[in-house]
């Protein structure tokens, strides 16, 4: 995985200083994060037309622990060996919160608008057009690192639960138990090696 990892960091041609502009971004966010997650939640119930979930206080505080899970995972990441584990443990998770890869784009937008509003707040990056500029486009690469992971993620999770629904039904089918299939699938294998 980290070798496929390295291999989309370098297509998105990431380096120390955009890690340097994110953790700038990440200390301008700190006084509106509270509220940047809340907007953010709304928005993405508001899409998914589940708006009636926001007067339960457990929903909606498990969906913005969710959230600050990602967005701060996202800006604290350095992008290195434990980021990735710590970015696939988050994206295996998604599908027991009903959240798809679909919604993670969404709020891969959502976010960015968030935050350049954010950034434009902020004294150290705001002032300067071209400092502004350079982060915004960390960001991009940043949110593209983290898709293009979560992607991933999910990919195999769909693909497992695909395999999974197979051969319940080619269980279903033949009547084989899955001890028996598990036995003649460990005996291929091993006369294959």
């Amino acid at each position: 995985m980290m070798a496929w990892f390295d291999k989309v960091r370098t297509c998105v041609e990431w380096d120390l200083t955009d890690q340097v502009r994110i953790t700038k971004l990440r200390h301008c966010l700190d006084s509106s994060l509270t509220e940047v997650i809340e907007s953010l939640g709304e928005q993405l119930v508001r899409f998914k037309g589940m708006r009636f979930l926001m007067v339960n206080a457990r929903f909606v505080q498990r969906l913005h622990d969710v959230l600050r899970e990602w967005l701060v995972g996202l800006l604290d990441g350095t992008f290195d060996d434990e980021y990735v584990q710590r970015r696939w443990a988050f994206a295996s998770g998604l599908g027991e919160i009903d959240l798809r890869f679909e919604d993670i784009i969404l709020l891969r937008e959502l976010t960015w608008c968030q935050l350049f509003e954010v950034a434009q707040g902020c004294n150290c990056l705001g002032e300067d057009p071209q400092k502004l500029s350079s982060t915004m486009r960390a960001l991009d690469k940043a949110l593209n690192l983290d898709l293009a992971l979560i992607y991933s993620v999910c990919l195999e999770v769909h693909n497992a639960e695909m395999e999974r629904v197979l051969l319940d039904r080619f269980l279903r089918i033949t009547g084989f138990s899955r001890t028996l299939y598990e036995n003649l699938a460990g005996t291929r294998m091993r006369t294959k090696t």
